[in-house]
């Protein structure tokens, strides 16, 4: 594991990854705001299905008011969306989520995963614990 201040001075590249850290997510805000970036957290542990994933988003990404709530609203919001500074989304909670709604995981993920949808701004981590058990829907996911 890479300590974060290391990551983003090596220029991390947009995409999704597993990151494992004991880092609170207001220790990881002031960590990317250090190194000059933007950051978003999307928090889920008390999220359970797409509707408050959905809600949770344009929220957390300041999405405009015309935002349908839905896959392809997201998608195309997020295109959109660019602060012309590089982001750090920090996922916590996914498992929670994933335990409630494992479609809405699956999906958010293949949206913040595209190349087209995060307009090469995106670095979501997905946060777990140190020596977590990596469920098999986050497997195929780089690993910092």
């Amino acid at each position: 594991m890479t300590d974060l201040p290391t990551l983003l001075s090596k220029g991390l590249r947009p995409g999704v990854y597993r990151w494992q850290s004991d880092l609170t997510p207001d220790q990881v805000r002031r960590d990317v705001a250090a190194a000059g970036w933007d950051f978003v957290l999307l928090d889920t542990n008390e999220i359970h299905d797409k509707t408050g994933f959905l809600d949770l988003c344009a929220t957390a990404f300041d999405l405009p008011r015309w935002f349908g709530r839905n896959w392809d609203a997201l998608s195309d919001s997020l295109s959109d969306r660019s602060t012309g500074e590089p982001e750090i989304v920090l996922w916590d909670g996914l498992r929670h989520l994933l335990e409630h709604d494992h479609d809405t995981v699956d999906v958010a993920l293949q949206i913040f995963s595209d190349d087209t949808t995060n307009s090469g701004q995106l670095r979501v981590l997905v946060h777990e614990p140190p020596e977590a058990e990596t469920p098999d829907l986050l497997t195929s996911l780089p690993v910092l």
